[in-house]
């Protein structure tokens, strides 16, 4: 039973960082968009009023995928305290670094038998 739910966790894992990494991108090339249009505009001598609803458009979306991305890390946080809830503790699953805040250590879980498990590396952090 143990297995599988580490199993489950995993794939979690990688699908939300698959997710996370793709809003990422989205908002990268959002703001790139957002930078050439204006230059653009500026580099082609055209009025301030040129192309200001497609750019008041694109700001709105990387508005827009800031708060997809919000909801994500939301997403996983609480990915966090449900895997404690369903006996997997604390554990890594990938390499990422988090910020400190971010870092919701519980001492106590009740899977400590598993440390084969636990010490096992994955690609990313959870």
């Amino acid at each position: 039973m143990l297995n599988e739910r580490v199993s489950a966790a995993k794939k979690i894992a990688a699908d939300l960082h698959q997710a996370e990494d793709a809003i990422d991108e989205a908002m990268i090339r959002i703001a790139q968009l957002a930078a050439t249009l204006p230059t653009a505009r500026r580099d082609t001598n055209m009025s301030a009023i040129v192309g200001q609803t497609a750019m008041s458009k694109v700001a709105n979306a990387l508005a827009a995928a800031g708060e997809v991305r919000q909801l994500l890390t939301d997403a996983h946080l609480a990915l966090t305290v449900t895997q404690k809830e369903v006996g997997l503790g604390t554990r890594m699953f990938g390499a990422g670094v988090k910020p400190a805040a971010a870092k919701l250590r519980d001492e106590g879980s009740n899977d400590q038998a598993a440390t084969e498990v636990a010490a096992a590396p994955f690609a990313r952090a959870v």
